[in-house]
């Protein structure tokens, strides 16, 4: 179940392609099955610092080999270009691998 908590900033909202799906958009930039992917967007109010259009935070099951890790990771950064219309250089993506039993779904300790 990969989850992408994206930080967009406000220019990006007015760039968006409102003809794609994100979803099926990093789905198929990766190669894989949208039905457990999930995108939560949400839109930066201030940027300090280095700037970047959009920045994420990957989570990624522990049970997802190396070479399916890195579909997800360049397809999303691939799917966001398209979606919000920037450039790949504006986007910065940081993975975490989530152990099993360190998730709580529905109540109870998800164990992969």
């Amino acid at each position: 179940m990969p989850i992408a908590n994206c930080i967009i900033t406000s220019e990006c909202q007015n760039n968006l392609d409102g003809s794609s799906n994100l979803i099926e958009l990093w789905a198929n930039e990766s190669k894989t099955s949208s039905e457990h992917m999930t995108i939560n967007v949400i839109t930066s109010t201030e940027q300090l610092g280095n700037k970047y259009a959009i920045m994420v935070t990957l989570l990624i099951p522990s049970i997802w080999s190396k070479p399916e890790i890195t579909l997800l990771q360049l397809g999303l950064a691939k799917a966001l270009t398209l979606h919000y219309n920037v450039s790949i250089e504006d986007v910065f993506i940081s993975t975490n691998i989530v152990k099993s039993s360190m998730v709580v779904e529905s109540g109870k300790e998800v164990k992969w």
